[in-house]
């Protein structure tokens, strides 16, 4: 199968890409594909789970449920280290699953893989 890495910057901000950006990386996990989603900017935030709880879109597609289907499938999380430093989030904030990565694997990894930017 193939690799797919899904690159989230959005957050709170736009609530109804970043539910999309996780819905299409569980499509594509469910499949069979290795995923793997990485974090950035404004999306750094959906690492607070209190807070991916209270999102719905007008789908009705739930963010929480979009995460603990990821992370039931095994789905890599990883979390851009300047991004979470800034917004005061550090390792071990971050919920099972997930983990502080670089640029510089992150742009390994969009070498091997098909990339998604959300």
């Amino acid at each position: 199968m193939s690799k797919f890495l899904f690159v989230l910057s959005r957050g709170p901000e736009d609530v109804t890409r970043s539910v999309r950006a996780f819905f299409l990386a569980k499509v594509a996990a469910n499949k069979g594909h290795e995923v793997t989603v990485f974090l950035l900017d404004e999306a750094v935030y959906w690492t607070n789970l209190g807070m991916a709880e209270k999102v719905r879109i007008p789908t009705g597609d739930a963010l929480i449920d979009q995460i603990k289907e990821l992370r039931a499938k095994n789905v890599r999380f990883l979390v851009c280290k300047p991004c979470a430093d800034v917004r005061l989030i550090h390792e071990d904030d971050l919920p099972a699953g997930f983990e502080i990565s670089t640029a510089a694997v992150l742009i390994d990894m969009a070498d091997e893989a098909k990339v998604f930017s959300f």
